[in-house]
């Protein structure tokens, strides 16, 4: 969602164009965050400097015992953007994109997922560049920055069970638009034990401390490198002096939420206040303890649909993205679009990154349109009402489309060619179903299997019973069709006189493909390619067979004999050669 914002200050008007700081992904386990980054300014830009760096470099450097998840690389500038860039000289595209538009300036920044990179990396140095704004800078001496971050993730087995929440967008507080509210949402907060919180801020600077405060659930934030009254003032948090104070107009910084989050808290409230300096939030990282478990549910499979409506489900609860149990007895509730039409609970303990197959018989009320939404909803107890506490309330459901008409036994015999059998399928490989297949209405002595050969003609159905539920198929004609043989063709021959064109009448193949059949029982067609001669679509043959060749010489011809009904055929082919004549030869 984008908001437009309208200010007047004085007379003017002051546009400014952002995207609001929404959760974009979470991490469920013994994990933890880190980061590293740089600056791209040599210097503070507060009294009008104007340059970039072309790069700068930051060092990765994980404990023993911590073992890498993934990361997250943030760049930003002035500037409606630059989306590719490099890191350690492997190019880089944007994945996400944000603007923002202030003063009638516009600044950007980007995202991209470097997990593979950085994972094959390690520990080490990590140098950022190509990022091209250089034109741009003499308009944004005021308000010049750019710099770059990337948030890891990692797993520590000595963790408690953490949930890791990264946020992003780009919104901004200034003299004209002093004070920004920031909520984060889907946070379940355990304990506060090592809780913490980190930013990604652009365009604060030392020099300007007016104001300009951070408050985290209404409590007023500061540290030694963090002053209440500047908290965007170009530091850097994960590293040590000097350097944490020389990160000129970008902040990277982190705090502890010990004593500011509580149990039960599923949110938590960023309030800016800025009344000069230009500031932008572009993302917001949270860790805090929580040991919840993650209900989802697929439905892997239906069953037949029986004469009395009822239909068997096979289902799987998952607790894949979780930080706790899922307990048993969790309810599940099965919906035909908007109707209920059946429940149950899961039997065991889920684990975590666990799951649990069910299957469930489920009665298709008589109303119920052919092609509707069968709805599996995890968490459920039959009103959309939960009564599980999830690091995620979103995701309990998945929807499986359900065609009625194609739910019962639907046999679809292919062609029925003299030489060669028919196999009948039924679909039904449930061991519980006894299985009858006939021909004629007459049962079939023996056919007793999923599938059937059929090798004669007549009409053929099958029947499926597996306690009440019975299941009829539709019937089916089967009439062997005789089988073409296409007989070797020869090739064809032209010489061009340099007056000619290369015609052939490829029907001239005609009784050499055909044999001793009867013509009145075949067609016979020709195609400049093989797929066209195998698929036998009606107007993608040689018309007429009349065909001009195509250089070079020789080109291949295929041939396809069929029935009247086309649904038997054999395939041949020939080459046709346009040589050019030569005198004396």
């Amino acid at each position: 969602m984008k908001k437009l914002i309208l200010l007047l200050l004085l007379i003017f008007p002051l546009f400014i164009f952002s995207q609001p700081v929404q959760l974009f992904q979470q991490f469920n386990g013994r994990y933890d965050f880190t980061a590293v980054g740089n600056t791209l300014n040599a210097q503070p830009n507060f009294n009008g400097y104007c340059g970039q760096l072309l790069q700068s470099s930051a060092n990765l450097a994980l404990n023993p015992g911590q073992t890498f998840v993934s990361a997250h690389l943030y760049w930003g500038s002035i500037g409606t953007g630059d989306f590719d860039v490099a890191l350690n000289g492997t190019p880089i595209s944007a994945q996400r994109i944000f603007s923002h538009t202030f003063n009638g300036s516009p600044y950007f920044s980007a995202y991209a997922d470097v997990t593979a990179l950085v994972g094959a990396t390690g520990n080490g140095t990590y140098t950022f560049s190509d990022m091209d704004v250089q034109a741009l800078l003499p308009g944004y001496c005021g308000t010049n920055f750019g710099g770059w971050a990337i948030y890891v993730i990692y797993e520590d087995p000595s963790l408690l069970l953490n949930q890791i929440s990264l946020f992003d967008g780009l919104e901004s507080v200034s003299a004209n638009n002093n004070n920004l509210s920031i909520t984060l949402t889907n946070i379940d907060v355990s304990s506060d034990v090592l809780s913490k919180i980190g930013f990604l801020a652009w365009e604060g600077e030392a020099e300007i401390a007016n104001g300009e405060s951070l408050f985290i659930n209404g409590t007023l934030i500061s540290n030694a490198l963090n002053p209440a009254n500047n908290a965007f003032n170009g530091t850097n948090s994960y590293i040590g002096p000097p350097a944490n104070a020389q990160n000129y107009n970008m902040d990277l910084d982190y705090y502890d939420l010990t004593g500011i989050v509580a149990q039960g808290d599923t949110s938590i409230l960023i309030e800016l206040e800025s009344q000069q300096d230009f500031i932008m939030v572009n993302n917001i990282i949270t860790s805090v303890n929580s040991e919840l478990p993650d209900a989802t549910i697929e439905i892997d499979d239906l069953g037949v649909l029986c004469q009395n409506n009822n239909i068997d489900v096979e289902y799987t609860v998952y607790n894949v993205n979780s930080t706790n149990e899922l307990p048993a007895n969790t309810p599940i509730a099965f919906y035909a679009d908007a109707v209920l039409i059946g429940q149950t609970t899961t039997t065991n303990i889920i684990p975590l990154g666990g799951s649990e197959s069910g299957t469930i018989t489920l009665n298709i009320p008589i109303a119920t349109p052919n092609n509707f939404n069968l709805r599996a909803v995890v968490d459920d107890i039959g009103n959309g009402t939960g009564i599980v506490a999830e690091t995620d309330e979103s995701n309990n459901e998945f929807i499986y489309p359900v065609d009625l008409s194609t739910a019962g036994i639907l046999l679809t015999p292919g062609p029925a060619c003299l030489g060669r059998p028919v196999i009948l399928d039924s679909g039904v490989t449930d061991p519980p179903f006894n299985i009858q297949w006939f021909r004629n209405a007459i049962p079939i002595p023996g056919a007793t299997n999923p599938t059937l050969v059929v090798t004669i003609d007549g009409i053929y159905s099958v029947e499926a019973v597996d306690g009440i539920c019975r299941v009829d198929s539709n019937s089916v004609v089967i009439t062997f069709r005789p089988q073409p043989v296409a007989n070797p063709a020869p090739d064809m021959y032209q010489c061009d006189y340099g007056s000619t064109a290369g015609v052939f009448n490829l029907t001239d193949n005609d009784g050499d493909i055909l044999g001793a059949q009867n013509p009145a029982d075949f067609v016979i067609k020709y195609y400049d390619t093989f797929q066209k001669s195998f698929d036998g679509i009606p107007g993608t043959e040689i018309l007429g067979g009349v065909h001009i060749i195509v250089p070079p010489s020789p080109q291949t011809i295929y041939a396809r004999i069929e029935d009247n009904t086309g649904s038997c055929f054999d395939l041949t082919d020939f080459k046709i050669y346009f040589s050019r004549a030569i005198a004396g030869i």
